[in-house]
């Protein structure tokens, strides 16, 4: 059965939810109950279709129920300025300089809001008098507002701010947008949304080594992927590991490529000297291209990917580490270096972790200390974790034992005074 479009209207008012400052005045005679419980909305009578009386005001009500969550406290009661974020209380000024504006706003696409937006807040002209800045927004083109804004910026960026959503950003968001928009990335940049994260991730990769830049193709659009690239970038060349073709990939090369072409450049670095001699049957690993073997063969966890590989890889590369192997038994033993010449076991196991025959790893310490080392048998880190947490134990229970003894003194009061 079809309604009337009146009647349906009326009755999907009348259904709707009680807000703040909103619906028809409340007369004696049309009282409003609560809803049973469990529901959130209101109880009203059977909906009419009658004309208001003249002296009766008119409410208007938004087609679906506005939501409550804001992510940042209003600045600006009206509702239509909130679009503008921090800039509502200024969009507020402008409009009541100068009337003739909100016939302009109200219409605006996301474009021309943003290049308003960008406009107010990094023009320098901006900072001229509400009336004439008014006067300049309303009879100036988007797109001049843009470039006044971000000077020398892309064609295509004012197309792009569509893509920017429906509110404005932060002061930040087009500082960030105008330092993309003047490097070469700024093409790459306008080709997909203009998201905050998307600007922070060109803003960083701009500042970043140019080896990193000619991967670009191949990574996800993450900062900390990008990070993480420039950080190895700096530290293949410390080293003299860094080929000119490593970071050259072919076309639609991804991250599967970079991760080989950096193991393939890490495996050129050679561990530093420990300065001793690993008693026999076992060997010093010297790079991580031999330990990455070594961890498929054993399949345990020092071959990438593993989590805690990449840990056991730079530690090997930087000193931290000492790994030693056997091939009869074979066996894998790591020794983390807490001092000159002072060493702490920390693992000594076979294939799949499995433990090493007995005796071994007692004859592997004789041995190491026949060289010269002193092996000790816990790591500092630890060391200092046990003796903390034993004293605070010790400190609570000293505590405790003071609580006991001043519940006993009272006991006693409470005795003497009864008796």
């Amino acid at each position: 059965m079809f309604e009337d479009a009146n009647t349906a209207s009326t009755a999907r008012a009348a259904a709707a939810p009680i807000r703040a400052g909103a619906g028809p005045a409340l007369t004696p005679r049309a009282r409003w109950t609560h809803a049973p419980a469990g529901s959130c909305y209101w109880r009203c009578p059977p909906a009419t279709v009658s004309s208001p009386s003249r002296d009766t005001p008119r409410s208007f009500r938004y087609a679906r129920d506005m939501t409550g969550d804001r992510n940042e406290a209003p600045t600006e009661r009206a509702p239509c300025l909130l679009v503008f974020g921090d800039l509502a209380p200024r969009v507020a000024a402008l409009v009541r300089a100068r009337p003739n504006l909100i016939t302009r706003l109200i219409v605006a696409p996301r474009e021309a809001i943003h290049a308003i937006a960008a406009y107010l807040y990094l023009a320098s002209d901006a900072s001229q008098a509400e009336a004439e800045v008014a006067e300049i927004v309303d009879e100036a083109d988007p797109r001049d507002l843009l470039r006044a804004a971000i000077p020398n910026c892309p064609r295509r960026l004012y197309r792009a701010l569509d893509r920017a959503g429906d509110r404005v950003h932060g002061k930040q968001f087009y500082e960030k947008l105008g330092a993309v928009c003047g490097r070469p990335f700024a093409d790459a940049l306008l080709d997909g949304d203009l998201t905050d994260g998307r600007i922070s991730y060109f803003v960083g990769l701009a500042r970043m080594d140019p080896a990193v830049a000619m991967l670009r193709g191949a990574l996800p659009e993450h900062t900390y992927l990008a990070e993480g690239l420039d950080c190895l970038a700096a530290l293949l060349p410390a080293h003299g590991a860094l080929h000119d073709s490593d970071f050259r990939l072919p076309p639609r090369a991804g991250m599967p490529a970079v991760a080989r072409r950096l193991r393939t450049a890490l495996a050129r670095i050679e561990a530093p000297d420990p300065g001793f001699l690993p008693p026999p049957p076992f060997r010093i690993v010297r790079t991580t291209d031999e330990l990455q073997k070594i961890g498929k063969r054993f399949e345990n966890c020092v071959a990438l990917p593993n989590w805690n590989a990449p840990q056991h890889h730079v530690s090997l590369i930087d000193g931290t580490t000492v790994f030693l192997t056997s091939d009869d038994p074979p066996l894998l033993a790591s020794l983390q270096r807490v001092a000159r010449n002072l060493y702490h076991l920390e693992q000594c196991v076979g294939r799949k972790n499995t433990s090493p025959p007995p005796g071994m790893r007692s004859t592997l310490i004789r041995g190491l200390t026949t060289a010269g080392l002193k092996v000790v048998a816990a790591d500092p880190q630890s060391a200092l974790g046990r003796i903390e947490q034993e004293a605070r134990r010790s400190r609570r229970a000293a505590d405790n034992h003071e609580a006991d003894l001043d519940d006993d003194d009272e006991d006693d009061d409470m005795d003497g005074i009864a008796a």
